[in-house]
This record gives C-alpha cells, structure tokens and sequence, in this order.
C-alpha cells in the first residue's frame, strides 16, 4: 500500500529475515525529529518497548499507531480541507477505521502486548493506539 505522506510505515518490509530490529531502528531514527516516526522511536525508547518487545510486535504496535493518527485526521477533519469532513470521503474513512481495528487487534494479541500488566496496558492504549473523535464531529 502506497502511502501519500512518504511515512515510513507502509514501506517497512514485512517480516522476511532482511531487516533486523536495528535496521528498523536505524529507519525510524533517520526521520525529521519532529515526525511521527521520530516521536514513535522517542516514545518505545522511553518506555522500553524495544526490549520489552520483539521486532515484529515493534513494528505491529508502529502500525497500529500510525493509523490511530490517520483515524484521528480523518475523523476530525485536520487533513487539510479547512476543518470540514466531507461526506465524499466516507469510504476512505471507514477503511482507515477497518485498517486501525485490525492493527490494533493484532498488537493486542501479540506475546509482549499480553506480558503487560494491565495498567501498563492501558497507558501504551492511550499513548499509542487511542481514535478520539471531537464532539462536534460526531455524527447524531
């Protein structure tokens, strides 16, 4: 899947035995400090995801958060159309919506998330994997 930001997270090759957990480390690291990219590696750093979990729940956990970000621009209109959300572009938000279930299913499922206790469960829910929509764009 191609991904109109340039974001590392859809060109980061699928586990095949060529990139290791410090090559994607290294990948993440190479981004503008202020990108999410930089913000994600800062934040599983601080935390001590990078020992706590292996380099393929790194990634799952690194996907799952870059489309709770996407979710949030979608459904809070912050993706550049002067605030609206236009009805046009349902479609795309429910497949960012199906795409960040799935994710997040599969961090969920995964060893390290499940070694967690629970609170720190909750705290890396709510850091990494949170879809908040705006009170005044929901939908009554």
């Amino acid at each position: 899947m191609v991904n109109p930001t340039g974001a590392l997270c859809d060109s980061v090759p699928e586990r095949n035995g060529s990139m290791d957990r410090q090559d994607f480390l290294d990948k993440l690291a190479r981004f503008p400090e202020n990108s999410f990219e930089a913000r994600f590696l800062r934040t599983a750093r601080r935390l001590g995801l990078v020992s706590k979990f292996s380099t393929d729940e790194l990634r799952l956990l690194y996907r799952a958060s870059f489309r709770a970000v996407l979710c949030n621009i979608a459904f809070n209109g912050l993706g550049g159309c002067d605030g609206r959300i236009k009805p046009q572009q349902e479609l795309n938000r429910v497949r960012l919506e199906e795409e960040f279930m799935a994710a997040s299913a599969r961090v969920y499922a995964c060893m390290g998330w499940r070694r967690l206790a629970t609170n720190e469960q909750a705290r890396l829910a709510g850091l990494f994997l949170t879809v908040l929509v705006a009170d005044e764009n929901l939908a009554w």
